[in-house]
């Protein structure tokens, strides 16, 4: 059995199958090129977030400043507790001069009413 290829039409198949393929693969890359720009779309996105929240966390405050922080606080508790008992040995005076205070009204009291 022999096969006998006429080349007009072997050619017209030939080229309209490789048509077919081309077709495909653009059709193909259309899809992957949508695709990428979506994809590249995001990627700004993020880099954007990124940015913003590399930012932030710039400006928080770095274990030092925290360990500086809880100095100053134990400072200012030891201040408090000698501020506390002055004024409790303030207040246990006044009640010393309230009573005295008294003392001397009751007095003058007794001595205007004779």
């Amino acid at each position: 059995m022999t096969f006998a290829f006429d080349t007009t039409i072997t050619l017209g198949v030939i080229v309209t199958v490789v048509l077919a393929v081309i077709a495909w693969i653009r059709t193909r890359w259309g899809g992957l090129d949508t695709r990428l720009s979506d994809q590249s779309a995001r990627l700004d996105r993020h880099d954007s977030r990124i940015s913003a929240t590399e930012q932030t966390v710039q400006t928080l405050p770095g274990k030092d400043d925290i360990h500086d922080l809880r100095l100053a606080l134990s400072d200012l508790k030891g201040d408090m507790k000698e501020v506390r008992a002055g004024q409790a040995a303030a207040a246990e005076a006044f009640r010393g001069q309230a009573i005295v205070v008294a003392r001397v009204e009751q007095y003058l009291l007794e001595k205007s009413g004779k």
